[in-house]
């Protein structure tokens, strides 16, 4: 059915044919008139600028060799003032100006804008490579040097950001060896560093995605300094730090011991707790046996959990869990007291998490760094306090890599520790992370203690111990 409406319009697509190459060619031509024309404008505002500045550079060598002398001259100091007064003022206006030839250039540049590839073209153009490639068996490296099917034009071959480009779009067919061969064609090229770890940072993601975490380190470690770290890098800095301390063989210090609690509080003289200490930077206990299985199963089976960490029902990269917050138990807020010593007034409720298959929590600190003016309100946490509600078959543990501590979920157990130094700054060593759950299904209530109802119960401050945060 023939379509006779003039307003209907048939798309473009650059990569279609040559006759529509050809109009590029004239579309480019307009551009390289228009950069030159707004260059030559610019060049002639910088020529002006730079033949006064010779000038006062001149005189302002002779006023430093003699400062006092000059000055002694009020002539010299009437136009010292002047020149700064007037002078610099007008120049500034001059230099921050846009005059109206190269307004014309950039208006046009803007118009041309719309006659120019779009990305889809761009799509249309990367796939036509691939389909050579395809078709007559060409190789990445033949291509990037100008080899087409036996006949060589070396001015021909791709830049590196031609390679990058077809990296890129590799990755999207899901073609990853044809894609890390664009990329290290690119990197041969790119002689900048920053244009470097553009293409190491797209290569580290390639990897990370197929689980290939320490290749991919290889190429995140390549970021210059002046690069601030991406989401995406921090987040799986953070997945490979789990990954290696997961998988670590983690030896408790021989230093510490185990024993019976009978000090915190009265209470625990006549009923002492099973302590095992495992840090004293963060200081860090499991306590053995302190919450029972009738208590465990009446809060197993009355609770509703509601996927964690979740944003419009999407799965999030931070959390696989399941969670829910309970009712505060007064028996068991009265324990965490027995085990702490700290007063349970304005911590948060006790939150009951299930992880399932593969379930984990990537490394992160439980203390909210809240503001000066928020902190003194509303107080950060203190210490946490982590019970095991059930056994799990293997995998699951909860890391602390910094001090490299591993503690293995045991039905009944409780771990402490403390997230704040005595100073009150955050212990940066409280960092943590819950492992994939490989078999099984792993049970925990959290309970997150706030600092400021404990001003007369936390221990005396040591100078050794006023420090600041230090990010390590």
């Amino acid at each position: 059915m023939e379509n006779n409406n003039p307003e209907l319009t048939v798309l473009k697509s650059y990569a279609a044919s040559t006759m529509e190459l050809m109009k590029l060619l004239e579309v480019e031509d307009e551009l390289v008139d228009n950069l030159n024309g707004y260059v030559k404008t610019l060049k002639m505002k910088f020529n002006l600028m730079e033949r006064y500045l010779i000038d006062m550079s001149k005189e302002h060598r002779e006023m430093k060799t003699d400062y006092e002398s000059y000055l002694g001259n009020p002539l010299n100091s009437f136009r010292l003032i002047h020149r700064l007064h007037t002078s610099w003022r007008k120049w500034y206006q001059y230099a921050i100006r846009i005059e109206n030839n190269a307004l014309v250039h950039i208006e046009n540049a803007r118009l041309m804008r719309k006659m120019l590839p779009t990305s889809s073209d761009l799509e249309h153009a990367c796939r036509g490579i691939h389909d050579l490639m395809s078709f007559y068996d060409l190789k990445p490296e033949e291509l990037a040097a100008g080899n087409l099917a036996g006949y060589s034009q070396p001015e021909t071959g791709l830049t590196a950001y031609d390679c990058l480009a077809l990296g890129e779009f590799s990755v999207q067919k899901r073609k990853d060896d044809l894609a890390e061969a664009w990329y290290n064609l690119s990197l041969s090229r790119f002689e900048n560093k920053f244009d470097k770890y553009r293409v190491h940072k797209a290569w580290a993601l390639l990897l990370a995605k197929n689980k290939q975490l320490t290749e991919a380190f290889h190429h995140f470690e390549k970021k210059p300094e002046e690069i601030v770290a991406s989401n995406e890098v921090i987040h799986f800095e953070e997945e490979l730090a789990t990954k290696q301390n997961c998988t670590a063989v983690v030896q408790k210090p021989s230093r510490l011991h185990c024993r019976y609690n009978t000090s915190t509080t009265p209470f625990t003289r006549i009923a002492p707790l099973k302590m095992e200490e495992l840090s004293l930077d963060p200081y860090m206990v499991v306590f053995h046996d302190v919450v029972y299985d009738t208590e465990i199963d009446g809060m197993l089976n009355s609770s509703n959990f509601g996927l964690s960490l979740t944003d419009s029902g999407q799965k999030s990269e931070v959390r696989t869990s399941k969670d829910s917050y309970i009712v505060d138990s007064e028996s068991l807020n009265e324990r965490v007291t027995d085990m702490t010593g700290f007063s349970m007034e304005m911590s948060d409720p006790f939150s009951l998490i299930n992880y399932g298959l593969g379930g984990h929590y990537m490394l992160h600190y439980d203390f909210h760094e809240y503001t000066n003016t928020t902190r003194p309100k509303q107080g950060d946490r203190i210490a946490t306090v982590l019970f095991y509600l059930g056994e799990v078959d293997s995998g699951g543990a909860t890391i602390f890599p910094k001090i490299n501590i591993a503690v293995t979920p045991k039905k009944g157990s409780a771990v402490f520790w403390y997230n704040l130094h005595n100073s009150g700054a955050m212990n940066l060593k409280s960092l943590h992370s819950a492992c994939p759950v490989i078999s099984g299904s792993k049970y925990v209530l959290t309970k997150w203690i706030n600092e400021l109802p404990q001003m007369f119960v936390t221990p005396c401050m040591k100078d050794s111990n006023l420090h600041l945060p230090q990010k390590e």
